[in-house]
């Protein structure tokens, strides 16, 4: 059975699959791009992109269930993985380069910090269901 709707143990087991789609994607990126220079980086650009838009489906429909307008949600939801992508980095250099620590056990550490704050802001931000109906109307 399933967790229930919402809930981290749900967050989690949908984001081991957009991992492994993200990781797929970016090995085939780097197989078809030419080899060397900017083109894995280019290749994880891209598998990033395609690998956010379809966590956002994943997340949107299997971990919250949720009915809030897409117009609202992709665009909430890419702003949570910039400020990740961006804020896991600089806490990936720090905790590797400057205090050294094991590239791999860090890796763990700040993925883990780093995913829990992307659920909660994709349940407190993209995803929470708001009621948008005029207090009179529902008495």
């Amino acid at each position: 059975m399933l967790p229930e709707h919402g809930t981290f143990r749900r967050y989690v087991a949908t984001a081991m699959v957009n991992f492994l789609v993200f990781y797929s994607l970016w090995e085939l990126f780097l197989f078809i791009l030419p080899d060397g220079g900017v083109w894995p980086t280019v290749s994880w650009a891209i598998a990033w992109l395609f690998g956010s838009l379809q966590a956002h489906w994943t997340h949107r429909t299997w971990t919250f269930d949720s009915k809030r307008d897409i117009r609202w949600t992709i665009p909430a939801t890419m702003a949570l993985y910039i400020i990740g992508g961006v804020g896991s980095t600089a806490w990936y250099y720090i905790g590797t380069v400057i205090w050294g620590f094991d590239e791999r056990i860090f890796f763990l550490l700040n993925s883990s910090l780093w995913g829990f704050l992307n659920y909660l802001g994709q349940r407190e931000i993209a995803f929470k269901e708001v009621n948008i109906s005029h207090p009179l109307e529902n008495e």
